[in-house]
């Protein structure tokens, strides 16, 4: 029998950001409202079997003979080519030195977008370890735990697009924490005291563990933006990914909220109705 995934365990047990992916049990089915869930903020679904596969959802169905596990971040199935990014050369044996720019090409692993694959990595990890000390410390606030989980998935959406070279586009860059929408997260972030009852502040001992965790992962997406700008700027100033450089600076100034959100839980047990804000 199928295992169904309602609405409700989808917005427990995973990040939801706009245009980002979920990876479900193969076999799994979706109520119609999981369903419209996703299909509103245009996530994409990925299978993953019992062996640790993924599969697309045509390929979930299929028999056993007949199934082509993809990467499960990019979504390739095909072998990648081994041609220098400089010359154009076929390489015949990959150093140590180089890596996969993408499907085609290979650079030194110094390649600013080497380098901001990085930091982007860092950060993730950095978050998921993060996540696994909220599980804990808000399990009576899920909103807390959804928003740093919805973070969570906007970063691998950036890290996705950086390494596909799929454009995330305007709406797909703007950034979301449950119910709390771009433009919500920016007025809180540029005056909390009106909507959260609580000033700006400079991190220190005394905010406690939880501010701590996240005040490092907003300094991370910061050194992440540092490191797109130098990866997509031209020399006449401008840029070639602004999505994902406007996609980092929306990210720390979502951490920024997060951090404000949980101090005034624990400073005052309870958090203010946030909606969309104007």
């Amino acid at each position: 029998m199928p295992s169904w995934i309602t609405e409700t365990s989808l917005r427990a047990e995973h990040g939801l950001a706009h245009g980002s992916e979920v990876h479900l049990p193969e076999g799994a089915r979706l109520t119609p409202s999981a369903s419209q869930l996703l299909a509103e903020r245009k996530i994409r679904i990925k299978y993953i079997g019992d062996d640790g596969r993924v599969f697309l959802p045509d390929e979930a169905d299929a028999g056993a003979s007949q199934k082509a596990s993809v990467h499960p971040l990019t979504s390739a199935n095909a072998r990648p080519g081994n041609r220098c990014a400089v010359c154009h050369s076929q390489v015949e044996k990959k150093t140590e030195l180089l890596t996969l720019l993408d499907s085609e090409q290979l650079v030194p692993k110094t390649h600013p977008r080497i380098a901001l694959r990085g930091k982007l990595d860092t950060l993730i990890s950095q978050t998921v370890w993060v996540q696994t000390q909220f599980a804990v410390s808000f399990e009576e606030y899920p909103l807390l735990r959804h928003s740093l989980a919805d973070l969570r998935s906007f970063m691998g959406n950036l890290l996705r697009s950086e390494v596909t070279g799929e454009v995330t586009g305007e709406v797909q860059a703007e950034i979301s924490m449950g119910d709390l929408n771009d433009e919500t997260i920016h007025r809180i972030s540029h005056h909390p005291l009106k909507y959260l009852g609580h000033d700006h502040i400079v991190p220190e001992l005394s905010h406690g563990p939880n501010i701590s965790l996240l005040n490092v992962l907003r300094a991370m997406a910061r050194e992440a933006e540092v490191e797109a700008c130098k990866a997509f700027q031209t020399d006449s100033f401008n840029l070639t990914r602004p999505d994902i450089v406007q996609g980092l600076n929306r990210l720390s100034s979502a951490l920024y909220v997060l951090m404000l959100m949980v101090l005034v839980v624990e400073t005052t047990g309870s958090l203010p109705e946030l909606g969309v804000i104007s």
